[in-house]
């Protein structure tokens, strides 16, 4: 790997096999260098290839404004999450990450505190990505000296979260809300209190995810499991509470989202369901 532009000491710019400018950044990588030099790969955080001029001075403008600190610690929370939980994270993330943290550090040090409004549903419906965040808030602690607020795991959840969704950040205030929804809709009908930390109801929330997602993309081909035993139980009308209130849920999607659950649909639900209002 050559350089053609030496950006600053720990960046420049190189071309790939096909011919693609890129940008990469390492930690002192670029010391003492000069056009045309190699460099130790192995010093390399990350290489960026930008597909438009925007992206272009996006990067370049974080390289020259933000510590490289925080562009390896974003790299070790993005190999975190996609080695713990194979999450596939994209580029954009990585750059979304890394402008969060350095703002992030810059503001507890200044004594200013935001605000997650959504850090209890982030932790609710989207657990492996807060304790990915959890992580990483005790990564930037103690690399960066400050003591970053609970609230900060949640942003950091949140840009995780928008990665796995391709950047449609609007879609996971949807399904935060129709979680919630749909959520009501069992506490209204069962008269339950749900225990929200329980395994039952982290499945009911994964199961939502899921359901949203193949509700969106009007895909039919899912299967979850062995239901031949919570069918029969169904059959011989041993759950007809979380039948009545899978029906509910049936209307209610029809009526905001227009997708009509199927029998196989409705069985998933009811499934669920039961094993919520089984608990309490």
């Amino acid at each position: 790997m050559r350089i053609k532009k030496v950006l600053n000491n720990n960046a420049f710019i190189t071309h790939n096999d096909d011919h693609q400018e890129m940008i990469v950044i390492g930690k002192a990588i670029a010391y003492g260098k000069h056009f045309n030099d190699t460099v130790d790969e192995s010093k390399v955080y990350k290489m960026f290839t930008p597909i438009s001029r925007g992206d272009r001075k996006l990067i370049l403008d974080m390289v020259n404004e933000i510590p490289i600190q925080y562009f390896q610690i974003a790299k070790q929370i993005v190999d975190k999450a996609e080695s713990d939980e194979n999450i596939e994270l994209t580029d954009s993330v990585y750059i979304a990450l890394t402008d969060h943290i350095s703002s992030s550090v810059d503001r507890i040090k200044s004594g200013l505190m935001l605000t997650n409004q959504f850090l209890w549903e982030i932790r609710s419906y989207y657990p492996k990505e807060y304790q990915i965040g959890q992580w990483a808030i005790q990564l930037i602690n103690g690399t960066c000296d400050v003591t970053l607020p609970d609230d900060e795991a949640g942003f950091i959840a949140i840009h995780i979260i928008s990665g796995e969704l391709g950047e449609q950040l609007d879609e996971f205030h949807e399904i935060i809300n129709f979680i919630k929804k749909i959520t009501s809709i069992v506490t209204y009908q069962l008269s339950v209190e749900i225990d929200r930390d329980s395994l039952d109801y982290n499945r009911f929330v994964t199961h939502l995810k899921f359901f949203w997602q193949y509700m969106m993309e009007n895909d039919k081909k899912h299967t979850i499991g062995d239901l031949s035993d919570e069918m029969l139980a169904i059959i011989k009308g041993k759950k007809v509470a979380a039948y009545e209130c899978a029906l509910k849920v049936r209307d209610f999607v029809q009526k905001t989202y227009h997708y009509t659950l199927n029998n196989e649909d409705l069985l998933y639900m009811t499934i669920h369901i039961a094993r919520i209002a089984d608990a309490n």
